[in-house]
Formats: C-alpha cells, structure tokens, sequence
C-alpha cells in the first residue's frame, strides 16, 4: 500500500469520482480516515501540491498528515 501525505474529503460521491478522474494517477478513493469527518465517507488520497484547478466546490477539506494524524490545510 502506497504512503500519502495528503488527504482530500467531499461534500459528494459525485465530487470525489470527478475529482480522481481530473486528478488522473497518484490519486486513490478510500474511506475517509476515521480521526476525519466527511459528508459523503470517501477521501482522495494524493501526494504532492494539489492544483487549484482540481479545487471545486464538492472539496469540503484538504488535510496534510501531522504525525499520526491529520492537519487541515485548507
């Protein structure tokens, strides 16, 4: 299993599909982590900056791994 350091959360299922096609390779959906919240349940999981194009209004929060958990960026 890859390591990533940024995890991405969706107001919609919608939006994260669209958001991983967009995002193309190095992005993976799973389920949020459990110390995080989410609307729809379904995280993109990316390494590296995230462009502000793949930024829309189904992004409901970006977070950066702090240690063991998360931080939110955004």
């Amino acid at each position: 299993m890859e390591d990533f350091d940024k995890v991405v959360t969706f107001h919609t299922h919608y939006g994260a599909l669209t958001f991983s096609r967009r995002y193309g390779k190095g992005c993976t959906l799973r389920p949020v982590p459990r110390s995080l919240s989410s609307s729809c349940g379904t995280a993109a999981y990316v390494n590296g900056d995230i462009a502000e194009e793949f930024i829309d209004d189904y992004v409901e929060g970006i977070y950066i791994k702090d240690g063991n958990g998360w931080k939110r960026i955004r």
